[in-house]
């Protein structure tokens, strides 16, 4: 049974479609919602998971709902969603134990009407890192700590993982403490390795993380940020699995202070790169491919700061969730007590700023630790699946519970400071505002050029599927 419903646009919303989940038979609820999109063809598989089974909707480019399947009862201790992979008509989805060292994938094919299962363990001291998805095929990237190598998991259309070495033995950067460090140290010495997609809204939260990992042209991208004077980039060529690392300085790199915040993140042709004290603030914006430098704006503490479009906002606190600072001073003690970072999105034709910092907020005796590593997300509460495989949700769930201390600006293509143009609202901003009662076993995906919301109706077992646009 599926239900249309006819296509209503407001506020750049429109609905898609829904169907009911006629597959499920048990009460036990809903754990997951897992979207798979057929890069090569535009089709949807909806993959709907309770703790025992999962259901597959397999929608075509009208989002109209073309086949289903149901899987055979999948083993309780993979608990974790960590990707997807698609071989012709087949496919497949994979999860992991809490642990992380543990790997299962369900296949799904609807040719044959059938499902089958596999597992797999990752040998001792090789340490999984995170998922990449190009072109409909799965990697895991994982990580050695005592060959220093890094390594990616493809997989046949059996599920039979196919082992490729990342020969990064004799490769070193320098760390924290301007000391010599292993590349594949930094990433299991991480509780995660953040995710950034491009064009997708990002809190202070995500983008705040010392590793963050991007994937481009046919390459992964993994930024090191705990040393406070560089920025160490390496590059992985997902077909050669060929690697190469390059270093672009930071602002106030020959500053020395004990207090010192830094971070970076990169956007299309360019490379962001920010650095503050209680004294001073300053960004960089630097050519990406040359790392030419291209133009700066600073701030001292005593000075007003003339690149933002907002006040300087400090949002999530344990007694008051929506403050405004007027000082500078202040704005500078906040983020260089917090995880500093930065965000650049284009919205509207313009470069949309946005710069601060991030603590953990203690409520009700508990510790808030929104935006963090994977190991402080509570399954079930935002979905075990949103780290590693949609961090387009994930990305969501930050924004929508951002604690975080920040100003917002924004620029033109040249980089200039446009003053007292309203900031302009993004696609989370209008998924929140789309918000209804019941929403459960939400998620928020990217479909080509714009996003898709689905939630569902425990009562009906009804999945309603809507297009949001900037």
């Amino acid at each position: 049974m599926v239900l249309f419903l006819t296509s209503i646009t407001t506020f750049a919303q429109q609905r898609l479609t829904s169907f009911k989940n006629v597959l499920k038979e048990n009460s036990t609820d809903i754990k997951d919602v897992i979207p798979v999109v057929n890069k090569e063809n535009g089709n949807t598989i909806m993959f709907i998971a309770d703790a025992k089974n999962v259901y597959g909707y397999k929608l075509n480019p009208e989002f109209q709902l073309i086949d289903k399947l149901a899987s055979e009862t999948k083993k309780r201790k993979y608990k974790i969603f960590i990707g997807g992979d698609i071989h012709g008509q087949d496919y497949r989805i994979f999860l992991s134990n809490t642990s992380q060292n543990k790997f299962a994938s369900i296949n799904f094919s609807f040719t044959n009407k059938t499902t089958s299962s596999t597992e797999f363990k990752l040998p001792q001291y090789e340490y999984f890192v995170q998922t990449i998805a190009p072109k409909n095929k799965l990697y895991l990237l994982t990580a050695d700590k005592n060959s220093g190598n890094l390594y990616l998991y493809s997989f046949d259309k059996n599920g039979t993982p196919i082992k490729d070495k990342i020969n990064l033995e004799s490769t070193h950067i320098v760390g924290k403490y301007d000391r010599a460090v292993k590349i594949a140290t930094l990433l299991t010495g991480q509780e995660s390795v953040q995710k950034i997609e491009k064009d997708t809204p990002n809190a202070i939260e995500t983008v705040s993380d010392p590793v963050k990992m991007y994937v481009r042209d046919g390459n992964i991208i993994i930024t090191f940020d705990q040393n406070k004077k560089v920025t160490y980039v390496l590059n992985i060529d997902i077909e050669s699995k060929n690697s190469s690392t390059k270093v672009y300085d930071k602002p106030l790199a020959n500053l020395k202070s004990s207090r010192k915040k830094t971070n970076s993140f990169i956007y299309g042709d360019y490379m962001f790169g920010i650095a503050a004290n209680k004294e001073i603030f300053s960004m960089h914006i630097l050519d990406y491919p040359s790392g030419n430098f291209i133009k700066e704006y600073a701030v001292s503490k005593n000075e007003k700061i003339s690149f933002k479009n907002t006040p300087i906002i400090q949002e999530g606190g344990a007694y008051n969730s929506y403050r405004e600072l007027e000082k500078t001073k202040k704005f500078l003690r906040k983020i260089t007590s917090e995880n500093i970072g930065i965000s650049v999105i284009k919205i509207a034709g313009d470069y949309l700023f946005t710069i601060g910092g991030y603590v953990n907020q203690r409520q009700g005796g508990g510790m808030m630790m929104m935006g963090g590593g994977f190991g402080a997300i509570p399954i079930g509460t935002i979905g075990s699946a949103t780290f590693f495989f949609n961090p387009t949700m994930f990305a969501y769930n930050s924004f929508s519970n951002t604690k975080s201390t920040r100003i917002e600006g924004v620029f033109n293509d040249n980089f200039e400071h446009i003053p007292n143009k309203e900031i302009p609202e993004n696609v989370f901003d209008k998924i929140n505002d789309s918000k209804t009662y019941n929403e459960t076993a939400k998620t928020v995906f990217r479909y080509k050029d714009f996003f898709i919301k689905g939630d569902y109706n425990t009562r009906t077992k009804i999945y309603h599927l809507k297009k949001f646009t900037e």
